[in-house]
């Protein structure tokens, strides 16, 4: 554990992380399906988050005795008796349970403080246009943008911000149109965002043109294969995935980048409600229990390369390339260092000219190959 925990938030001997996502109760690599309140419960006086305090919180506190860490949460489904279906797969929150199910996001959030535990932001609903085979819930974007005017007016003074839509990317302007174009509008402070749809960088450009003083987060991005356990199959291909991403996002406005799961177990796991899907999301680390052992993919060093250097707090610079051939992005950091990856997906080495302020620097790049340059 601790030698985990230290590969993800140690910024020396790890790559350090400093901004995570929990979910407001079970998602779909939870272990089993679980919320925080009792069935039928109309005043919420049942509520209890002692089920995050066996395993979630305690890894978030040790995390946090490596790394500032900011933390957003995110619901996959409301309780059951609230959904028109009456099932936490799929459904729509009923209007009558809209006040209530924004009491229950202000008392997970104040349950959370009192473990300790700060919440910066939550997210509206993950995913709300699909009804997947697992906890789900959707909202069409008038009816996200009504519930909105309730965990509004719930948060209100909190300092929690609020972020709307949580879903692929080529949705991003449509949704935010109606969003903030409402009455309720003044709410939400910005958008989250997955990349399953495509890259999309487009529709964040145009979003940090249109809507420039708000929050602009990809919430959410993994690899899937077909089968389960561990592959090596599609490892630089998954890795420079994530690196193309991450040059993509923010050099076209985003804010925050957070991958899905941090780890997962020999057989994919855990997960419930997966199985009539064929294909398994993949992780930077995996841990085999038999062996004690951990893992690490190609995209956890990936990764590294940006998470390791760029500080929180830091701002894209702007870059300009020669050709397409090596994919970059740069950042300055708070103490004035100048970071710059440089991403080379192609089968041939190339060789960079990298020209900073008229300082020149030749950087080699071998063929599928990512270098990050640290300039002080």
């Amino acid at each position: 554990k601790e030698k985990f925990i230290k590969s993800y938030f140690d910024s020396e001997e790890g790559i350090g992380y400093n901004f995570g996502r929990l979910s407001i109760a079970s998602c779909d690599y939870s272990t089993e399906y679980y919320t925080y309140v009792d069935e039928n419960d109309e005043t919420l006086d049942s509520f209890d988050i002692s089920h995050d305090e066996k395993s979630v919180f305690p890894m978030v506190r040790q995390a946090k005795e490596y790394a500032d860490i900011t933390l957003f949460a995110s619901p996959w489904s409301p309780p059951s008796y609230m959904k028109t279906n009456n099932h936490r797969i799929g459904g729509h929150l009923k209007k009558e349970y809209y006040g209530l199910w924004a009491k229950y996001f202000k008392k997970y959030i104040e349950s959370c403080k009192e473990k300790g535990i700060d919440i910066w932001a939550v997210t509206m609903q993950n995913e709300p246009r699909h009804h997947q085979v697992w906890e789900s819930c959707l909202y069409t974007a008038e009816e996200e943008a009504e519930f909105l005017g309730y965990i509004g007016k719930e948060l209100e003074g909190t300092g929690v911000k609020i972020i709307c839509y949580d879903h692929c990317r080529e949705r991003i302007i449509d949704r935010s149109d109606v969003i903030f174009g409402s009455v309720n509008g003044k709410y939400c402070d910005g958008t989250a965002n997955h990349w399953y749809s495509g890259d999309h960088f487009g529709e964040l450009k145009a979003y940090y043109a249109k809507y420039p003083d708000k929050i602009s987060i990809a919430s959410e991005g993994c690899c899937a294969f077909n089968g389960k356990g561990i592959t090596f199959e599609y490892d630089l291909s998954f890795a420079q995935k994530y690196a193309h991403d991450l040059c993509g996002c923010f050099n076209n406005g985003l804010n925050y980048y957070c991958d899905w799961n941090l780890l997962l177990d020999e057989n994919s796991g855990p997960s419930h409600n997966r199985e009539a899907r064929p294909c398994s999301a993949d992780a930077p680390v995996y841990y085999i229990k038999d062996k004690d052992e951990l893992v690490y993919k190609l995209s956890y060093y990936y990764i590294g390369h940006f998470s390791k250097f760029v500080k929180k707090g830091a701002k894209v610079v702007a870059t300009s390339a020669f050709s397409t051939n090596v994919e970059t992005v740069a950042f300055k950091n708070p103490d004035g260092t100048i970071v710059c990856v440089l991403l080379n997906r192609n089968q041939n080495d190339i060789t960079c000219i990298v020209n900073n302020k008229r300082n020149i620097l030749e950087v080699p790049l071998k063929a599928n190959s990512i270098k990050t340059i640290v300039i002080e």
